[in-house]
């Protein structure tokens, strides 16, 4: 099995290199399950149990992010001057965050009244995002991206 290292890489730049990359619809039941995607995947021999924690995303998402990714960002804010804000952000992080694990099947389970607090009934897109993964309802995505529309500002900075 192909292991896929979701920790940041440093790029030739000084910046990262992405892991997680790719647009993936699946169908979720009733329990909350859902596939996730083989190519996003974290597997290896050395890996004893695959582990991300899902939270509060930006944009009215829900983030999917392997366990050492989130506990690094986590460390990252505790490690700034304490504040009354940092408490929030730690307390904010800590209470919409749940650990899941990847079942013999491939599928993560999230509970469904979770689920439906962002909008995911019946499909779900997983859209990677670099060092973490985005969960959307498929419709949800469509409209924040605009669908298939040009945008000739995002081609010029993208393919600049």
């Amino acid at each position: 099995m192909t292991r896929v290292d979701s920790r940041p890489a440093p790029a030739g730049d000084g910046g990262f290199a992405f892991t997680f990359h790719g647009s993936y619809t699946r169908a979720v039941d009733a329990k909350g399950r859902f596939a996730l995607p083989f190519r996003l995947r974290r597997a290896g021999a050395e890996q004893v149990e695959e582990k991300y924690m899902v939270s509060r995303g930006a944009d009215g998402t829900l983030s999917l992010q392997p366990y050492d990714v989130w506990v690094a960002n986590f460390n990252r804010l505790r490690s700034e001057p304490p504040s009354q804000k940092l408490r929030d952000y730690l307390r904010r992080m800590s209470a919409n965050s749940t650990e899941v694990t990847v079942d013999a099947q491939g599928r993560v389970a999230i509970a469904p009244e979770k689920l439906a607090e962002h909008g995911i009934d019946k499909k779900i897109t997983v859209l990677g995002v670099g060092s973490y993964m985005e969960l959307w309802s498929p419709e949800a995505l469509a409209d924040r991206t605009g669908g298939d529309a040009d945008d000739a500002a995002f081609d010029d900075a993208f393919f600049r």
